[in-house]
């Protein structure tokens, strides 16, 4: 209840929302720049204030820690891998892994998620985004190979697992490596793939 004379207190406006939400934008893609220039382990609070030309206590509003803003950052860039309905088995597997590629072509990325990769081994929060993340990949995959049993360019009988985790295999062979895959190599990947998955292809 409110007591006489006292004024209610107001709702956040539409303003001070659209607000927040530039501020969250704006220090999300500076933490990814610093990530990919020098790495996860050298890059402090400090550096990503000055670097979104904000204060830190604007970044403490949004986030309680450093690693709450990378896992934020990471998600927001590498996004979600959802493959379009392209009509055949080969499309969507070519689509998914050159959509991955593309991203670990950029200048920086391959360095920036090697490093996140090893500061994930200790960090929980850090841990949780890969496990997400590969998980992310092997749903869409997953979902790849049930499109093209059901369409019959993939066997019925076909180990999705086995598949999956050869596809994301390549992926991760990315990441360790540190060079991503180029585009001749992805389509002779998936012709592989392709002929191995596709019906009356001999057992292995």
């Amino acid at each position: 209840m409110i007591a006489d004379g006292a004024k209610p207190a107001s709702a956040p406006s539409l303003d001070d929302a659209s607000q927040s939400e530039a501020a969250r934008d704006t220090i999300l893609r500076a933490t990814y720049r610093l990530l990919e220039d020098t790495g996860y382990a050298a890059v402090t609070t400090d550096d990503i204030a000055a670097e979104a030309r904000v204060s830190k206590a604007t970044i403490y509003r949004l986030w309680r820690s450093k690693q709450e803003i990378v896992v934020d950052a990471a998600r927001m860039h590498f996004g979600r891998v959802d493959a379009p309905e392209l009509g055949s088995f080969a499309a969507e597997i070519h689509w998914i892994l050159e959509h991955r590629a593309e991203d670990y072509r950029q200048p920086g990325t391959l360095r920036l998620v090697g490093s996140l990769v090893g500061a994930a081994t200790s960090d929980p929060q850090l841990q949780a985004v890969f496990v997400d993340w590969v998980e992310q990949l092997s749903r869409a995959v997953r979902q790849v190979i049930q499109r093209g049993i059901a369409r019959g360019d993939v066997q019925p009988d076909v180990d999705i697992f086995a598949l999956e985790t050869m596809i994301a295999g390549i992926v991760a062979r990315a990441v360790i490596a540190q060079q991503s895959f180029s585009r001749a190599t992805v389509d002779n990947v998936v012709a592989l793939i392709s002929r191995a998955a596709a019906p009356g292809a001999p057992a292995p």
